[in-house]
C-alpha cells in the first residue's frame, strides 16, 4: 500500500494513512476556511485570489487526469465549489473523492459506461444523457466552477433567480453579447480586460457541448496562468492599460456556437465520506484491473 500511496503523499494532499485490521483511512490536511462556495460573493476574495484558486484546482485535476503515480487516472465526477477546500492562506485543495472512478492508464477505451452521478447544475449533460463518462466530464464541471468564481454566485443561486442553471445563463448572456453582466460587480473594476478575456474564453470552452472541443486540464492551466500574468502585469505597470470600467469594446472570439439542451431527468446523487482511493490503486496494481 505504501508504494501506491507514495505519489499521493508527494502531492501534498494526504498527511498520512492507516491500513491496519481492515481499517483504511486517509488523513488530510485541516483546511480552516472550509469550502469555496461560502466565499463566492465575499469581496475580500479579489480577482487575483480567485485566479490563484482556479489555478490550484486546475493543477489538482491535471494530476488526477494525467495519471496518479503513473498507475491510473482518476475521474472525480463531482467537481463543485462545495468540494474545493481552502486553507488559511486561501490555497485551494480538491476534496471529496466519494464518487471518483479510477481507470488504468493503458485502458484501450477512453470512456466508462456508468449510471450518471454528480450534482445537478454541474454534471456534464452528455454524461447525464448517455452514461458515457470521460475525463472531459470533469472539464465541463470545472467550467461551471470557473464561472461561479467569476460571477460571485453559485449555479444554484442562478437557478433560483433565473430559472436555469449557470451553463444556460452563461450561454444566453454570451449570445446576447452581455459578457460584462456575468462578472461579480464588486470585483469588476479590478479586472484587466485581457485577463478577463483569457479567462472567459477558456472557461466557455469547458462548457462546450461537444466533448472533443473541450480543452484538456493542461490547456486550462496554461490559460489561467496567462490570465493571472496579464492581471499582475497591469498591477506592476498601471499605465500599461486602462482600468476596466467598461466591457463593451472587448472582442470575444469564441466561435463556439452550440446549444445546451434543457434536461428534465433527475441525476442520482451519492454521498460518501470515506475514500478508499489507496486501496483501489493497490488492487489495480496487484491485479492489473481497472475500476469500471
Amino acid at each position: 500500500m505504501e508504494k501506491e500511496l507514495k505519489p499521493l503523499l508527494q502531492s501534498d494532499w494526504i498527511r498520512g494513512y492507516c491500513d491496519e485490521n481492515d481499517e483504511k483511512v486517509l488523513i488530510y490536511e485541516y483546511l480552516s476556511k472550509g469550502s469555496l462556495d461560502r466565499y463566492l460573493n465575499d469581496t475580500y476574495l479579489t480577482w487575483v485570489k480567485r485566479l490563484n484558486i482556479c489555478i490550484d484546482v486546475a493543477r489538482a485535476l491535471d494530476f488526477l487526469h494525467g495519471g496518479v503515480g503513473k498507475i491510473a487516472k482518476v475521474i472525480h465526477r463531482d467537481i463543485k465549489t462545495e468540494n474545493i477546500l481552502l486553507n488559511n492562506d486561501w490555497k485551494a485543495k480538491l476534496a471529496d473523492f466519494g464518487l471518483s472512478l479510477i481507470c488504468s492508464i493503458n485502458l484501450e477505451t477512453d470512456y466508462i459506461i456508468d449510471h450518471a452521478c454528480g450534482t445537478r447544475g454541474y454534471v456534464d449533460p452528455l454524461y447525464r444523457q448517455s452514461g458515457f463518462l470521460t475525463i472531459e466530464s470533469d472539464i465541463y464541471s470545472f467550467g461551471v466552477v470557473l464561472f461561479e468564481i467569476l460571477c460571485g454566485r453559485s449555479t444554484f443561486a442562478i437557478h433560483k433567480h433565473e430559472g436555469h442553471y449557470l451553463p444556460d445563463f452563461i450561454k444566453n448572456k454570451f449570445e446576447e453579447g452581455k459578457h460584462a453582466e456575468v462578472v461579480f460587480e464588486q470585483i469588476k473594476e479590478q479586472i484587466v480586460p485581457q485577463s478577463l478575456t483569457t479567462f472567459q474564453e477558456i472557461a466557455y470552452q469547458c462548457l462546450h457541448l461537444e466533448r472533443e472541443k473541450r480543452p484538456t486540464t493542461k490547456e486550462v492551466l496554461v490559460e489561467l496562468k496567462k490570465a493571472l500574468e496579464f492581471q499582475k502585469a497591469q498591477t506592476k505597470f498601471p499605465g500599461a492599460a486602462n482600468p476596466i470600467l467598461s466591457f463593451s469594446n472587448l472582442d470575444f472570439n469564441f466561435r463556439l456556437a452550440f446549444s445546451l439542451p434543457q434536461l428534465n431527468s433527475e441525476v442520482s446523487i451519492t454521498e460518501t465520506q470515506l475514500v478508499e482511493l489507496s486501496s483501489e490503486l493497490n488492487d489495480m496494481n496487484m491485479t492489473g484491473k481497472s475500476v469500471m
